[in-house]
């Protein structure tokens, strides 16, 4: 696998397809130790964050890779919006990412009594959120107000049949590069103790699951989906046919992405 610095500013060169949504303001700022940004859009509806947990495999992704399709998900959602930078592997691996999160969130949960937080995250992001759920009932934290899963890596065993069934449909991921990288996260820790499909929910916050028909991820999304729905009735699965792994950020103008957001704006709403 080629250099990872070369891989992170390959994967950053997604945040240039398409503009980024003027009227939204992104300030870099460090929440308990962590490196996050806020987005704000003109006019942001009082007493609500969205925590925003960004994909790439635990291994990419910056604020670059991902601030176009923020800016557009904040002026959508007249919410501020927070990117968490949190740590990647290989060089910090498992549970480092996680321990970043939490303090964020803490410290939000702190700093904004009576907020309503909510989490989006995107393929590993999502992954990230069902780690820190758990995390939050071990300690008995309060759980976010709701959650929205875009193209969720849930399964780092990478054993589901769409694995198989979708290779030739993938263009974004392949079985192998996922394997890899999985290994890559949960450095020396046995896998079954890392996965977040084996997190421990006694309950979950509502939660919108998104994921496109031509994914190698369907089954991780269909699967948490039919785990989550025994504990949380206001969990929703939403499939987009013939979209490709978190489609909107590399295409927000088309019409699946903007169905995508508007779904999205009414569930959190």
């Amino acid at each position: 696998m080629e250099n990872i610095t070369a891989r992170r500013e390959g994967f950053n060169q997604l945040g240039s397809i398409y503009p980024k949504q003027v009227s939204v303001k992104t300030e870099q700022v460090i929440i308990n130790g962590v490196s996050c940004y806020w987005l704000t859009p003109e006019n942001p509806a009082p007493n609500k964050i969205i925590i925003h947990l960004h994909g790439g495999v635990y291994a990419v992704g910056a604020i670059q890779s991902h601030e176009s399709m923020l800016t557009h998900f904040a002026h959508k959602l007249q919410t501020r919006i927070l990117f968490v930078d949190y740590a990647l592997a290989p060089e910090l691996p498992y549970p480092n990412a996680l321990n970043d999160v939490m303090n964020v969130y803490t410290e939000l949960i702190a700093q904004y009594p009576g907020y309503k937080i909510d989490f989006i995250g995107d393929s590993a992001g999502a992954g990230l959120i069902v780690s820190a759920v758990g995390e939050m009932l071990k300690k008995n934290i309060q759980l976010p107000n709701a959650a929205v899963f875009i193209s969720a890596w849930i399964s780092l065993h990478c054993d589901n049949p769409s694995h198989e069934g979708n290779r030739t449909k993938d263009p974004i991921l392949t079985h192998e590069y996922l394997k890899s990288s999985a290994l890559d996260y949960i450095g020396t820790l046995p896998i079954e103790t890392v996965s977040p499909e084996n997190v421990e929910l006694s309950a979950f916050p509502p939660v919108l699951i998104m994921v496109g028909t031509n994914e190698i991820l369907l089954d991780d999304s269909v699967n948490f989906y039919n785990s989550v729905k025994t504990i949380q009735p206001a969990a929703k699965l939403s499939i987009y046919e013939n979209q490709v792994h978190v489609w909107m950020l590399t295409g927000m103008p088309s019409e699946a992405s903007q169905n995508a957001l508007t779904e999205i704006k009414e569930f959190l709403n």
